[in-house]
This record gives structure tokens, sequence and C-alpha cells, in this order.
């Protein structure tokens, strides 16, 4: 009886906080909405590039004019948004932003480019990337909007009271966690918002997203308007994929020859959805699927309208699964094949090589100290002028403007994530010594894992002499940590190791991979060619159309996580299937 009365007693108190959470946030939010116009300038400036931005088709390989780039799914997104926030009375101002914006951290090569420095951040034992957290932490960071924000709404708005603009800027981190959150790969069925989250919780989110792999799928955004974007990310990219498959030459029959029209694969799907056969059959003949594709949107939208509150934000379970099945369509057809075998041997070696020319740059020109006051050293910029007219003026250039703020969070992220990917390695060392397993080197086309598998290596030894001495018996946590504190103290203390980066070597590498990912596809394959990375030959070959492409599928070489993402996503379709006839 009493354990049933404080679980009620337990359960109220949630309740209570989540809903005192909730209205405090739709203040938050109504307050911005006043100033979208100002908010929504600002992030404009950071975020042009979206143009030279590969969407799902690599873009050194696009050859349709009209084929989605980067910008024209944020402006699709931003529509998508708009209208479900329209009909469940949801904040229509603050979502735009916030759909507009959602993408602007995504690296040159899409996906692709964020995963590969990923995985050589991984071997060096630096923890990760995604491009959600990468788009938040610059706004808030490198770029300090908080503060340009304030100022032009005080330009715009001089009567604002001081008091007021202190909300104001209390209130914009919402933005930034919608941004941070808006993850659409992941196959979720229902979006709740986390309506306790503060900005502090948000900001240690942000370090986890950078320092533990795959902690980004697991982040909700703080608001109704936040969680729009997990779901409306994938009711924009599903047709547009399906279309940009098409028109690009992706999908091809059996006998591997291209198919210029949709066929009855998707024909299952689409009439299910609601598509007439009377609109499939004349977009085929006209080979124009712009009505389709709006139709899709259309039906996706009111769909969720009609399933949603302004709290609880779904789909029903018919439309997700066909949703579910459109995607999986999709990545079985087309977004599969987007990456090539010589883009995986020549992108992630490439990359290693910048960051580390990167890195050398900062470290032979003593900078690392001298970052923290950047902005105001202007001796910087005069004595990096011999790297002016050289294909490195650019990263200069950026490192020039680092903010005290940016670098502090850099050096919380390189010691956290050396830690933590510490911490990971001596596990797996000490589970396969104690179940007397042999480790398997970690291996993938491309992509040189040798640090880190020899790092493992070098654990397993240490503990295999642990286990004969008989020190294993009661290994706890502490024991743990206290071994943590050793590496951690020789990688501090500059003890040279083959298998380490120094602090100073991390930190330098992290600002080159930093830079890095502010590039689009067109900036990095002319940084790639005027460093003589690749030759004119394999430039020719990396920006080869996918439909000039006879052997496409043969030449086809999936990154491992889109592998896992798109098996994730087919499971669900299936299991949700399975639910349903239940």
């Amino acid at each position: 009886m009493k354990t049933n009365l404080r679980r009620n007693i337990k359960q109220a108190k949630e309740k209570f906080v989540d809903a005192k959470g909730y209205f405090t946030k739709m203040i938050q939010i109504k307050r911005l909405a006043k100033y979208a116009n100002e908010i929504d300038m600002v992030l404009t400036k950071y975020n042009k590039k979206s143009c030279d931005e590969t969407m799902m088709v690599k873009g050194p390989r696009k050859s349709h004019a009209e084929t989605t780039n980067r910008k024209i799914h944020t402006e699709d997104l931003e529509k998508t948004v708009a209208q479900i926030a329209k009909g469940l009375g949801l904040n229509v101002e603050v979502v735009k932003i916030m759909g507009k914006h959602h993408d602007i951290g995504h690296t040159f090569l899409g996906h692709s480019g964020e995963w590969w420095i990923s995985n050589i951040l991984e071997d060096y034992g630096l923890g990760c990337f995604c491009h959600n957290t990468l788009g938040a932490s610059q706004l808030i960071y490198t770029n300090q909007v908080y503060d340009e924000i304030i100022k032009k709404i005080e330009v715009h708005n001089p009567n604002v009271k001081p008091k007021e603009l202190a909300k104001i800027r209390g209130s914009l981190w919402l933005i930034m966690d919608a941004i941070n959150g808006h993850n659409g790969e992941m196959p979720d069925k229902i979006f709740i918002p986390e309506s306790t989250k503060t900005e502090n919780e948000f900001e240690k989110e942000m370090l986890k997203c950078y320092t533990i792999p795959k902690y980004d799928r697991k982040v909700k955004p703080a608001t109704p308007e936040g969680n729009l974007m997990r779901l409306g990310d994938k009711i924009s990219y599903s047709p547009l994929d399906m279309v940009d498959g098409l028109q690009e030459g992706m999908i091809r029959n059996k006998d591997h020859r291209i198919v210029d029209v949709l066929d009855d694969d998707y024909r299952n799907i689409l009439t299910k959805i609601g598509i007439t056969k009377e609109e499939f059959d004349m977009a085929n003949i006209k080979k124009d699927y712009t009505h389709i594709t709006e139709r899709i949107r259309e039906i996706f939208i009111n769909d969720v309208i009609k399933n949603s509150t302004k709290r609880k934000i779904k789909m029903s379970d018919e439309m997700m699964i066909l949703m579910g099945e459109l995607i999986d369509c999709n990545n079985a057809k087309a977004v599969n094949k987007v990456v090539l075998t010589e883009d995986k041997e020549t992108y992630p070696p490439a990359i290693r090589q910048l960051m580390n020319e990167f890195k050398n740059i900062l470290l032979e020109n003593e900078l690392l100290p001298r970052l923290p006051h950047a902005k105001e050293d202007r001796k910087i910029n005069g004595e990096l002028a011999q790297y002016k007219s050289t294909p490195y003026e650019d990263f200069v250039n950026y490192i020039g403007k680092t903010t005290k703020e940016d670098y502090e969070f850099t050096i919380r992220i390189v010691e956290e994530a050396t830690r933590n990917s510490i911490k990971d390695e001596l596990t797996i060392a000490r589970t396969k010594v104690t179940k007397r397993e042999t480790y398997q080197d970690k291996e993938e086309l491309g992509l040189d894992y040798r640090a880190k598998n020899s790092r493992i290596k070098q654990y397993m030894k240490y503990y295999e002499c642990q286990l004969q001495e008989g020190n294993l018996v009661g290994y706890n946590e502490q024991n743990l940590e206290d071994d943590i504190e050793k590496i951690m103290q020789g990688i501090k203390n500059g003890r040279r190791n083959p298998n380490y980066l120094t602090m100073d070597e991390r930190i330098a590498m992290m600002m080159g991979a930093k830079y890095l990912s502010t590039l689009n596809d067109i900036e990095f394959m002319q940084l790639l060619q005027d460093t003589k990375i690749i030759n004119e030959n394999q430039y020719k070959s990396l920006t080869r159309k996918y439909k000039d492409i006879p052997d496409l599928d043969d030449e086809v070489s999936e990154h491992e996580n889109w592998k896992e993402i798109s098996t994730i996503q087919k499971e669900a379709t299936m299991k949700q299937k399975q639910e349903v006839q239940l």
C-alpha cells in the first residue's frame, strides 16, 4: 500500500514538473517568435553554403540541375514543418527558423563527410562528429550568435528593455536544441519533447554528441516545435530521394540498365499512400514527378496533423509503415549506391592527410596557447602571412577568428573524448582477456584503424600480465578509473607513444577537423586539387556522373554507418507491420 502511494506521488510530481517545463518553454518560444526576423537574419548569415552541399546525391557526381541539394531540402522542410505547426497550433514563426537552419552543420559530401571525419577521430581516440551538433556548437561558440542576435534586436527594437533582452537570450538555446536534436535517420514512431530539459543539460548533450559515438540518436528536443524537425525531415527527404535516384540514373533494373520511370515497386507503395493510378501513370508518361512529390508530402502532413497533439507528434500506424516502405525502397534502389569504392579509397586518406597538415601548421607556429585570444591577437595574421595565396590560407583565416569560448569547448571535447575512448578500449581489451578471446582488428575499406587496433592489443598485453599475477580478480570501476588516469597523465605529459597523440596534437587535430567540417562540396574538392592530394585523372573519376557509370552496382561500397541505419529502418518497418497485423 505504501509502495503504491509513493509511486503515485512520484508520478504526480513528474507530471507536474513536465507540465511546468512544457508551459515555461511555450512562453519562451512565444517570446522568440516576436523577433523571428532578427533571429533568422543572423542565422542566415552563417547558412550560405547549403546550395553547394550534398543531400542524397553526392554533389561532385550530380548531373541534373533539379536534383535536391541541401538548400532545396531545408526550404522544403521549412514549408513542411510550418504547415504541420499551423495545423497543430504550434509556433509557426519559430518552427520555420528551426526548419530553415536545421542542417547548418552538414559537412561536404553529406553524411559521408561527417562519418569519414568521425572515423579518423575514432582512430586517434578523439571521439566523433555529427552534423546536428556541429551546427549548434558552431553557431553558439564559433560564431557567438546569441550576442549578435541580441544586438540585432536592439537595433531594430530600441525600446526593448534590458530585462526582456536577457529573457530572449535565455530562450535562444531552444532553437539550437532543435538543431542538435533533429536526427531524422532513426525510425521513431512517436515524438515527445523532453520538456524538463535545461540549457545546461542541452550543453552537456552537445558535449556527449562529440564524445560518445551514436549519442546523437538519443537526443530529444525540449519543445514540440523542435520535435517536428525529426518527423518533418523524413517527410521531406523520402519523396525527394525517390525522384533524385531516378533522374540521376542510379535506379537500375535486373540487367543493370538505367530505369527512367518509377517501377511497380514504387507503384505498389505510392498507391497505398494515396497516389491514384492516373496520377502515377501520368507522371511516368511526362517523366515529371513534381505533382507526385507534392501530393505525398500533403498526404503525410495531413496524417500527422490528424493523429498528433501539441505535445505528441506522430503519424497513423498505417502511414508510418508506408513511409518506412518508401524509405526502404529508396535505400535499396538509390541511397545505398551513393558511395563508390573509389570514394572510400580516396576521400578518407585525403581527409586524414589534411587534418595532419592543419595540425602541423598550428604546432610548428606555436599557435595553440594563443588561440583563446586569437580574435584580439592582431599579430597572428601577420605572422601567418607565409600561408597567404596557398591552399592553407582559408584554414589560417579560420584559426585567426577562434573565440575563447570555442577554444575552451574544443578542450572539453578533446579531454572528454580521450577519456571515453580510453575507457572503451580498456574495457574491450579486458573483456577479451578474461574471456580468452582474440581481438579481431577493426577494418573498413579506405579507413585506417591501425592506431586504435594497436592500442587495444597493447592494453590486452597489460591485462594478460595482470591476469597471470591474479590482479584481475575483483577488478572494479575504481581500478578502471586508475588505469584511465595513468594513460591520461601520459598523454598530458607528452610522453611519446606511437599509438597516441599528445594533448597538444589532439587539440590541433580537432581544430583541423572542425575547419574541414565547414567546407562545402566545391570547396573541399578544390582543396584536394590545390594541395595536389588528388591529380587530374582522379578528379575526373571522382566527378563521374552516376548515370554514366555502366556497372554502378559493381562499384558501390556502402559506409558501415549507413548499412546500420538502413538496416535499423528496414527492421523497424517490418516490426511495425507485424504489430499492426497482431
